[in-house]
């Protein structure tokens, strides 16, 4: 936290110096137009060509400032941008505030665990990872989270985060060109729309004559100022009409090419800074280089190619500008050239701008990988292996804050399926939720909260948190039926991990006992890992037949002077005490 402390405090003394600067410029420019103003009247009223001249001097000297008060601005707003971004991990390492997008849209009930465990929503693991600041971003990081990746993928992964986690200043760099600019899900979709259009350039007559006609124009402005003919005059007015009618005839295709989007030539243009930083960037890691493979294997760089698509947006953009529109298009049909320009770009470069921006957003969803990495430096790249281990030393639950948290080893590798008891409100549910969080985040390559641990990627199953369905008049019984038998079927498949809480609330105890007991013994049958947690003593018995599949462990509640306490740590064996009278009766229900 120090660290993000020294950086808000330096880009916030930066960001104050060029404010001032700004505002001494805005003064200047002010004192210069009215300069103008005054010295044009002056030159009207007195005809003296010494004050037009300096007025053409102040004019240039205005532009310049203009050019040094934009790049004042911009530089202004990339340091605001890096102060907000220090001080979100400020507030979020302080004082545990979370204003990051927390990926609801990507919410799915009938996913295989993301609802279950929180992966998305208020409080997720989404939530508490999530750095993004497009929405190409946000795609990305949730994508990672509801997939299973390969080991070669989670390996590349690993390493992809271990060398940013030390490359802070490049990651905030990155993090504030996407922030400042950023691509919304519309934004993305209409560029997406308009890179697969197809692409035909102006025919050759049309081209000719968007030189011709100009051409013409300034020939007839020449003979007006040299030959003093009323020809001349009607000349002028004739060609600049004539090129007014050839370039506003191809307005709608001029709107076709216009993306919609609000301010898309800045976030194309921040998109080539942010590419630019790739392409010099000397990366170790093999995923990491590819990333800069992929944004300089052509003749020109893809900044290049995103700094000069960013101009053609901006520059086809102003049609909108009754000014530019007439006077521009007038003299030189300013906009036929333009569409020329970004139609012979489109048909070049256009496929591959969505290529271009995934692979952005994929790096901003290593670098919220990253960012976690850094900020919890005291967790463990999980060691992948084949030889079926699965094994974790101090798994705690990443969300639980380290002074609240308490951890525990659990080892799969020999009994590979845990029945695990113990009394009301010990930890068993918080426990299952620990281990599953932390085998996703390992299965994408990111930390686990664990001091050391062995794995290999398998398929996740989960059943914790089912609902009923009003819409579909489904109980959650019949829910519940529906997410075992997709288990049991995905087991025959290939070796899942599974994750069972408290199954079949919604029936009798006989029933309950030995459904439970049917549902192990099916799954075991199969290589599945997991976990069933559950109230019912009896059901751990059948540790006895399959002692070297099964195993059982619990979590104990004791009573010290009337109170409960729970450790939270989990022991060998099946639970000995409960505690549900021992609460109502505490609360005065019975």
């Amino acid at each position: 936290m120090d660290l993000y402390q020294k950086f808000f405090d330096q880009f916030a003394a930066q960001f104050h110096l060029l404010r001032k600067k700004y505002r001494i410029v805005g003064t200047v420019r002010l004192v210069v137009v009215l300069a103008i103003i005054y010295l044009f009247y002056k030159f009207l009223s007195t005809e003296q060509s010494s004050y037009l001249w300096v007025v053409l001097g102040l004019v240039v000297f205005f532009i310049i400032l203009m050019r040094i008060h934009m790049s004042m601005s911009w530089k202004m707003r990339y340091h605001q941008a890096l102060m907000e971004l220090n001080e979100e991990e400020i507030g979020f390492l302080r004082d545990k505030k979370k204003p990051f997008d927390d990926g609801k849209e990507f919410l799915q009930q009938q996913h295989p665990y993301a609802y279950d465990l929180d992966i998305f929503g208020a409080q997720s693991l989404f939530q508490f990872l999530n750095r993004t600041a497009s929405y190409v971003g946000k795609f990305q990081l949730a994508g990672l989270l509801n997939q299973v990746l390969t080991p070669k993928e989670i390996l590349e992964n690993q390493e992809a985060v271990k060398e940013l986690s030390t490359q802070i200043e490049w990651r905030q760099n990155i993090s504030a060109l996407s922030k400042m600019a950023p691509i919304h899900a519309n934004e993305y979709e209409k560029i997406k729309h308009w890179a697969s259009n197809s692409a035909e350039t102006l025919s050759t007559v049309r081209l000719i004559a968007s030189f011709a006609v100009p051409a013409l124009l300034l020939i007839a402005i020449l003979g007006t100022w040299l030959l003093e003919h009323t020809f001349w005059g009607y000349l002028v007015s004739l060609l600049f009409t004539a090129n007014l009618i050839l370039a506003t005839s191809k307005t709608r295709d001029i709107q076709k090419e216009i993306v919609g989007a609000d301010k898309i030539h800045e976030t194309i243009q921040n998109y080539s800074l942010i590419i630019r930083k790739i392409e010099k960037s000397e990366f170790k890691g093999a995923k990491l280089q590819r990333f800069v493979a992929l944004f300089t294997e052509g003749e020109r760089s893809v900044s290049q190619e995103l700094k000069e698509l960013s101009a053609y947006f901006e520059k086809i953009n102003t049609i909108a500008n009754v000014f530019v529109m007439v006077v521009f298009n007038g003299f030189f049909q300013y906009h036929i050239h333009v569409l020329n320009g970004l139609l012979k770009w489109k048909k070049q470069h256009a496929p591959a701008v969505p290529k271009w921006l995934d692979a952005i957003g994929e790096l901003e969803a290593l670098n919220a990988l990253a960012n976690y990495s850094y900020n919890n430096r005291g967790y463990c790249f999980p060691v992948l292996n084949t030889e079926g281990k699965m094994n974790f030393k101090d798994l705690g639950h990443p969300l639980i804050d380290a002074s609240k948290r308490v951890s525990n080893d659990i080892d799969f590798t020999n009994q590979r399926f845990v029945i695990l008891t113990g009394s009301n409100m010990s930890g068993k549910s918080t426990f299952l939720r620990t281990v599953g969080v932390n085998l996703i985040l390992a299965g994408i390559g990111a930390p686990i909260c664990s001091s050391k641990a062995s794995f290999f990627p398998m398929p996740l199953f989960v059943s914790m948190r089912l609902e009923d369905s009003l819409s579909d008049s489904e109980s959650y019984f019949y829910a519940e039926v529906k997410r075992l038998k997709l288990i049991v079927e995905s087991v025959k498949e290939e070796p899942c991990f599974v994750l069972l809480d408290e199954i079949l609330r919604g029936t009798n105890s006989d029933d309950k006992q030995s459904g439970t007991i049917g549902v192990i013994l099916k799954l075991i049958q199969d290589q599945t890992f997991g976990m069933i947690a559950t109230h019912d003593l009896e059901v751990c018995e059948i540790t006895k037949d399959h002692p070297t599949i099964l195993t059982n462990k619990c979590f104990e509640v004791e009573m010290h002077d009337d109170e409960l306490f729970f450790d939270y740590k989990i022991y060998d064996g099946i639970c000995k005490n409960k505690n549900a009278t021992f609460i109502m009766k505490k609360m005065g229900i019975i």
